[in-house]
């Protein structure tokens, strides 16, 4: 039988609602409909709920030994954990064939400047699943809380680390963080932006800092950054807080933002960037 794609539509639609890039949107949508020709292919008779762990990672060896190379493979675990957690949320699966497929090591990816919208996905569905599986809604809203922090407001770990409650401002259609460690400047975040910090907040303690320790006390930028490697070795990427920061600056100048607003919004007086990375940004634009 010839294999369709799925809840096409739907999926489409989620990607639009999750905010994804539309460059993103576009490669999840090829992914999968090379995996479901694919699948139609190899096992014509299977259905969509008999789809597990040995069907994906079939298809992905496959791929490797067809010579591919690991980033474009990356790119197609990253669409296909996308896609059947999008079928779990849906209720279309009772298990999630793809929770615990792994990025495959690259070493281009690990000295990569930031990280791609697809990497980005990629981090942010595994934290999810992860927190799923342990039950832990006040950690999983945590890291991602950190998270959103590096990539959309580009803070560094130091920021984040001394952090107060008090110097964010809740507004209904934004999230004003008063930033006063070092260069004192405002972050903005969207509503959006912002969701998992504000859910946040409602399940943590008394401390006056967002993120403590299990004693209560000011989170350390190292354990910051073992909380970020945790989360990194675990979707199978190379995580550091300036690694998002940097996210964070290609993502806005490919926005159109000039590198004096992006420093601004650094709190830096200039921003300097490698060479290939503005050609690529060039390119994008």
């Amino acid at each position: 039988m010839n294999y369709r794609f799925s809840y096409h539509d739907e999926y489409e639609q989620y990607l639009i609602e999750q905010m994804r890039a539309d460059l993103t949107i576009h490669s999840y949508m090829m992914e999968m409909t090379i995996f479901f020709a694919w699948l139609g292919r190899v096992h014509p008779h299977m259905e969509l709920h008999q789809i597990g762990y040995s069907t994906v990672t079939q298809f992905i060896e496959e791929e490797l030994k067809a010579g591919r190379q690991v980033s474009t493979v990356n790119k197609k675990i990253s669409a296909l954990k996308s896609y059947f957690h999008f079928l779990w949320l849906k209720g279309v699966i009772g298990i999630d064939p793809c929770a615990k497929l792994k990025r495959r090591p690259d070493k281009k990816e690990e000295q990569a400047f930031y990280l791609t919208d697809e990497e980005v996905d990629f981090l942010l569905r595994t934290v999810e699943q992860d927190a799923a599986a342990k039950n832990k809604q006040e950690i999983y809203l945590r890291n991602m809380a950190l998270i959103s922090l590096f990539l959309w407001g580009g803070l560094r770990i130091q920021e984040a680390s001394n952090l107060l409650w008090n110097e964010i401002i809740w507004e209904n259609d934004s999230t004003i963080i008063g930033i006063s460690l070092g260069n004192i400047r405002r972050v903005v975040l969207t509503a959006h932006e912002a969701r998992f910090l504000r859910a946040y907040k409602e399940v943590s303690g008394d401390s006056p800092f967002v993120f403590t320790s299990r004693q209560g006390e000011r989170m350390s930028p190292r354990s910051i950054q073992f909380i970020l490697n945790t989360l990194g070795k675990k979707a199978g990427l190379h995580i550091h807080a300036q690694k998002l920061r940097n996210t964070f600056v290609v993502q806005k100048m490919l926005r159109g933002y000039s590198r004096d607003e992006v420093a601004d919004m650094l709190g830096i007086e200039q921003l300097i960037l490698p060479d290939h990375i503005m050609e690529e940004i060039a390119a994008q634009r």
